[in-house]
Order: C-alpha cells, then structure tokens, then sequence
C-alpha cells in the first residue's frame, strides 16, 4: 500500500551551483517515505546534468522525478510545472538550504499537519503594507523561496501560482498575495537560514510587486503610491545607494564607535555582495565591539575558507581606486623595465547592441587578463544599446580601462559594418576582432600575433574555440599541429592586419554569411587563413543573436546566403533530370537558396515541367512519406497553391520535421491564411520560439490584443533585444489608438534593425 506524500520538495537548477549540488544530495538522502522530489532540470549545464542523473542513481527514494528543458523556461515557469506534478500536501521550493535536520523538518511537517494556516514563513517578518513590501524587496529583506512552506490544502488552486515574469522572490511575492484573506506563521526553521539568504530585487522583480500590489489594491487612494512608485520604478533602482558608499558608510561608523549602525550597514552590503571579505572583516569587528563573540567567531571561520587575498584593514581611511586600475599601472611599470623585448601593439575592436552590456563586461573582465594594457587599445562599436551599456563604457573611459575608445551608432550598424568602422579607427597594425561573449585565456594576444610570422601570407589568424563547429577550429578534433591552415574560420574572434585589404561587404547586414565572405576575400587574395590551436576561446555562441530575436527569422539567413552564393557563384544552374519518378526529379533539380524567394530560373523550370498530365500523375500514385514530402516541398516553393492544398491532404498521418513546418507556416502567414498557419503550428511536436512568433503575429492581426500581450511579454522574456517584437509591440499600441506609444516602439524596433524595420525620425536620443 503506497504512503501518501506528505511534502513535495521541487528543486529547480536555478540555484547557484555550489548550493543546488549540496542541497539536492541533502534532499536526495531524506529517508522520510511520504516524502516525494521533483527536479527541474532547466536546460543547465552539462556538468549539472550529468550531477543530477548520478545523484539520483544512487538515491533510494523511489519518488524522485526529473523533467528536462532543451531550452530554459525560467523559475517561475518551471516551478508552475512542478506544481502540476506534484502531489504532497505540503510544497517545499527551496533554492538553498544550509545543515538541512531531517529530524526537524518531520518535527515541522506534524506540526504543519496540525494547525491549517495557508503557508509559514522561517525565521522572517513579513511587512504589512503594499509600499513596505516593495521597499523590503529593494532592501534585499524578503526571505527567499527556501524559508517558506506551503499548504496546498488550504490555497485554493487558482491562487497557487509563482509569477513566471519574476527573476528571483517568486515564493516572496506568492506570500504577499497569500497573506491577506489567509493564515499564515513564523516558525522555526529546519536548517540553517545564511545571512545572504535574502536576494536583493532588481527592476523587474520591484516592477512586478507594483504590478501585484495594483492588482490587489481596490481603494484610489491606497493606488495612487503604487501608481506613482510604478512610473518611477527606473528611478527607484538608479537611486539606490550605491554599494562602495554603503562600504565606506559602514567603515566611517565603525570607527566613530558606532558598532550598532555600522552592522545594519554592512549587512545590507552583504545582502548583495556575501563574500566580500572587507565587508566580513567589518561585521567581524562590529559583533565583537557588541560583545557577540559567537557570531565573530563563525564569520572568522567561514572567512578562513575563501581564497586568500589581499584585504586592507577595516580601519584604513585612504581613497580605494578599482583594483583593475593598479593592476593596470603595475604592468605598464613592468613592461617598460623589459627594453629588450620590442612588441607591436594591437587594437581590440568589440561591437555590442542590444542588451549587451552583461556579456560585454565578463567579456573585459577576462580580456584584461589576456593582454599588455601598455601595447594594447581597445575600441568597443556601440550600435545603438537599449540597456546601461552607454553609461557602463562612459565609466570604463573615465577610468582609462585598456585605452578605451567608444564609437557610438544611431542605429545597429550590423557586425560587418561595425568591425569596417574599428579597423579603420584602429592606432595599431594588429587588429583583434572579437564577439561580446567571447572569454580568451591569459597572454593570448600575443600568442595570435606570432601566428603571423608562420607564413608571410598570412591574412587571418584565428584561436580555437570551444563552441565552433569548423573542424581546424575545435579544440576537441584530433589535430596535433600548433598551427593549421583553414578555409574559413569563427567570426567570433580573429586577427587581422590593417595594412591589408581586407574589409567586410556591408551587404549582409545585421549578420548571417558575412564572415564566409571575409574568409573568401581572404582566399581570392591568396592569403592564408591560420588557426593557432594552442589558444583556446570560450564562445558562448548565439548569445547575441538570441537575445535579438534574429534566430526567428531564419529568411535572414537565407536572404543572405542567396545572397553569397549569387555573389561567389554567380547564378545557379538548374537542370530538370530526363530519368526518375517525379520526386526524384524534384530531389535533384534542387532547392533554391532563399526559398522564400526562388529565382525566375528555378520557377520556369518546376512550372513548365508541372503540365496537366503531370499534375494528374502525381494526384493519382501513392507517395511514401519521403516523396510525398519533397513533392509538397517544391510545390510549395513554386507557390502551386491549388495543387499544393490538394497534397498537402495527403499528409494526414505524417509527422513533417520542424524546418518544413515552418516553411508551411511562413508560406501561409504571407498569404494572410492564418487557419492554415495555426493548422502547422499544431502539428509540431515540440515548442519552438518561431512558433510562438507566429502565434503572436496573428493575434496581432487578428486583435485579440490581451491574449498578444501575454505571449509578447514572456517571448521579451528570452528575447529582450528583439526588432520584431517591438514592432509587434508597437502594433499592439497602434490598434489599441496609443500612438505615442506605438511610435516609441515603432522607433526602438528601427533602432535595433534599420534594414527591415526603418521608421523616419525616432523617439530615441543617444548622448552625444
């Protein structure tokens, strides 16, 4: 006879790793029968992935289930999941929890049994008015999901729900809707509550609360704060107080004597930055000027535990520069006593957009390491950036950071027009073109710059990059040369000479093919393009383009790759085979390259071949799934719509692979056949984001704008740079009769992509 479960403990790999690894194998070793574990594996890492299977091999729970994302969902939405699943009376969603006590937590699930409240929150004060919850989310002083437990017997189903627009405090803000009209207690906790525990809110976490306190905010009055808070929420996070002046707060309190306002100080620092260790050092001394030797002790304890650094005395009074600052003067000194070593500088040319400035700054982090801040510039292509990235490059010029120039764009220039105006700006011979989100090991640079002394021709030299999918690229191919010569390479990192001729062919825009064509001006001017494999790049490829939305548009792709073969190959011959079945025919005569737009050629061809006789063949024999596939393939091409529709009948009961749906479902959207296009989008196995475009265009043209809104805001959600949706955004406003708002996003959307999207004037202006 099987248990009933008690509790369900859901696990979702968006904890930190260090926490997730210790609290999974914790959970995983419960031996309490009515207990189940649903993890959610979100499209994490493999080496998490490959954690989680080990550790549930070696479990002896017999209620452990796991669900894996291809692609992430985020927390909100995966914990929505997991309530779907999840049986137990009692819902546990922890993101961290330290020296977990099997025994208490039964302790504390009898005593949940006994007393209905709806949920209990460990060790934490919930506030009570609207404008204090918001100000406890911007203080970092809500508990996060692990210290609250939740009784789904008492919730009514259609309240227990976790905002899917949240990044972090998604139990916080379930509480805040819980908490009036329910019951709910402060317990004890059954492991230990860090002191970092609580996670500080950024803007769309406090934007959400707002949100949440409009919706359960009835009276005008009590609305007219929120209301105000909500116009200025952007205000709100920019005035926060900045965490050096926290820093500095806490440091001028403690040596006034004041021990009781320097620790409030520094544990909102800390609340932000847990393994500051100036900070620890700081709250060390606070407690023991308190006379709470105890928690001293512990803090000295878990200080002795990180990496040994340098850390100045919590007494100093002197000015801290950034710590990159000195390193930078340090290495300049050094290199200037080496005269016996002559190096060519070299120029780093970096193009960003859209909201960029997250990858931009780990990329610089690790690039510092990787370069001679003496021999090197640093020029960063800023095409129009929606997010800080303007005011993030103005505090690394103040600072001097790698020589840093900036060139600012009105609009998105593209990559290759972006990499033109670098290597045109560029000071030295050397130029190293980089993505975003590339990461180069230490002392890189000057490692690619010998790869030119390999042969005189040599036009590009390129490291080995991790993520490429070109053979003399991939550090894990079996070649043992230090240097190899390649036909094309990554465009995500390279190197180049200026005194060269070389330039990208600005055609290609946005992006797409461009790279493949530099690599063929390289190989028509006999240049040699050369991989030093002992570099290797880390590449977390498709970030960029993610991020922009431009992987749901793959006619992108092929406009451009038309557009590289008409240009290299010149115009494509086609030729109708004599011998074969008709599917055959058709499988050797070929695609078009952009098969949205068929060259005339290829259209005569399929045209004059389909005579009545023909067509009557081919709707009278009986194709397999393969043939029936590559005739409806290239009648849809060939925009044959009345025979098309009758094959396309034909399908029922075949399963067409997700490129040719979405062939179908372009091919329809275009004639405004939207039940078609809805049609293909059911027979999809798995979810896919240009689906959901489609979805959203359609509802768009169709005017069911509430349901557009939902799916626009959750697509914004994994594509926050998208030209497209705001334009979509845009339209959303246009028929809802806000034209001030539709024309900001019409100009955001022609800002991003000024090719597909342009729009005369715009409601945008950069700082000159």
């Amino acid at each position: 006879m099987k248990h009933s479960i008690q509790l369900s403990i859901i696990l979702t790999t968006h904890a930190k790793s260090e926490y997730f690894h210790t609290l999974l194998a914790d959970v995983l070793a419960i031996r309490n029968k009515k207990l189940e574990v649903i993890i959610i594996d979100d499209s994490k890492d493999v080496v998490t992935t490959q954690f989680i299977e080990r550790e549930i091999n070696k479990c002896e729970n017999e209620r452990v289930y796991l669900y894996t994302h291809e692609d992430s969902t985020g927390r909100g939405a995966s914990l929505n999941e997991a309530l779907i699943h999840a049986s137990g009376e009692l819902i546990w969603a922890p993101l961290r929890a330290d020296r977990l006590n099997e025994t208490l937590m039964d302790e504390a699930i009898r005593r949940f049994k006994a007393d209905p409240a709806a949920f209990w929150v460990m060790d934490y004060n919930l506030p009570s008015e609207p404008m204090h919850w918001i100000n406890a989310a911007d203080e970092g002083d809500l508990p996060d999901d692990s210290a609250i437990v939740w009784n789904r017997n008492v919730i009514p189903d259609e309240q227990l729900f976790f905002n899917p627009f949240l990044d972090q405090l998604h139990g916080a803000e379930l509480a805040y809707r819980l908490k009036k009209g329910n019951v709910w207690h402060k317990t004890d906790p059954f492991f230990v509550i860090a002191g970092d525990q609580s996670q500080h809110a950024g803007y769309n976490d406090i934007q959400e609360f707002l949100y949440t306190a409009l919706r359960l905010t009835q009276d005008s009055d009590l609305r007219k704060p929120i209301l105000n808070e909500l116009a200025n929420v952007e205000s709100r996070i920019n005035n926060r107080v900045p965490d050096d002046d926290l820093l500095v707060q806490a440091r001028q309190l403690l040596q006034q004597g004041d021990a009781n306002k320097s620790l409030e100080i520094i544990n909102r620092f800390l609340k932000r930055n847990p393994e500051h260790q100036e900070a620890i050092r700081i709250k060390i001394t606070s407690l023991e000027k308190q006379r709470r030797h105890v928690e001293a002790a512990e803090l000295k304890h878990s200080l002795q535990k990180q990496p040994k650094t340098t850390v100045e005395s919590v007494h100093a009074n002197d000015h801290h520069e950034p710590k990159h600052d000195d390193k930078h003067e340090e290495k300049a000194e050094e290199y200037q006593k080496r005269e016996h070593e002559t190096r060519e500088g070299t120029t780093i040319v970096i193009p960003t957009t859209g909201h960029g400035k997250n990858l931009l700054e780990k990329s610089l982090v690790q690039l510092e390491q990787a370069v001679d801040p003496a021999y090197t510039e640093l020029i960063i292509i800023d095409n129009a950036s929606i997010d800080d990235t303007f005011e993030y490059l103005e505090q690394l010029q103040e600072k001097g950071f790698l020589n840093i120039r900036v060139i600012t764009n009105q609009v998105n220039k593209g990559f290759g027009a972006s990499v033109n105006q670098g290597i045109e700006a560029a000071s030295n011979d050397y130029v190293l073109i980089m993505h975003n989100d590339v990461e180069l090991p230490v002392n890189s640079v000057k490692q690619l710059q010998k790869g030119f002394s390999v042969a005189e021709d040599t036009g590009i030299v390129a490291p080995a990059v991790r993520s490429t999918r070109i053979k003399a690229q991939n550090p894990e191919s079996e070649i043992d040369e230090e240097y190899v010569l390649a036909e094309h390479c990554d465009s995500c990192c390279f190197m180049v000479k200026k005194e060269l001729p070389l330039r990208f062919d600005e055609v290609f825009g946005l992006c797409y093919y461009d790279m493949d064509d530099f690599c063929k001006q390289v190989l028509e001017k006999k240049l040699k393009i050369i991989i030093s494999r002992s570099i290797v790049a880390e590449h977390h490829a498709g970030t960029t383009t993610r991020l922009m939305g431009l992987d749901l548009n793959p006619e992108l792709k092929w406009e451009n790759r038309a557009r590289f073969y008409r240009k290299w190959n010149g115009a494509n011959e086609y030729k109708l085979p004599v011998q074969g079945t008709h599917p055959e025919k058709f499988l050797r005569l070929g695609a078009p390259f952009n098969p949205m737009e068929p060259e005339q050629e290829w259209l005569n061809i399929v045209q004059d071949y389909l005579t009545s006789e023909i067509r009557t063949e081919i709707l009278r024999e009986k194709w397999n799934e393969e043939e029936l596939l590559t005739i409806i393939l290239t009648l849809l091409i060939a925009d044959e719509r009345e025979l098309l529709r009758t094959m396309e009948d034909k399908l029922n009961g075949f399963k067409p692979d997700v490129s040719l749906l979405m062939m179908f479902i372009y091919y329809y959207y275009r004639k405004n056949i939207y039940s078609r296009c809805k049609h293909y989008i059911s027979l999809a196995d798995k979810p896919h984001p240009v689906f959901d475009l489609f979805r959203l265009k359609i509802l768009v043209a169709e005017k069911n704008l509430d349901e557009a809104v939902d799916l626009l805001n959750k697509m914004l959600e994994f594509h926050p740079s998208s030209p497209e949706l705001y334009y979509l955004a845009a339209e959303i406003y246009r028929k809802s009769g806000e034209e001030n708002e539709a024309n900001s996003f019409y100009s955001m959307a022609s800002q991003l992509d000024p090719i597909r999207f342009n729009n005369e004037g715009s409601a945008f202006e950069l700082k000159p």
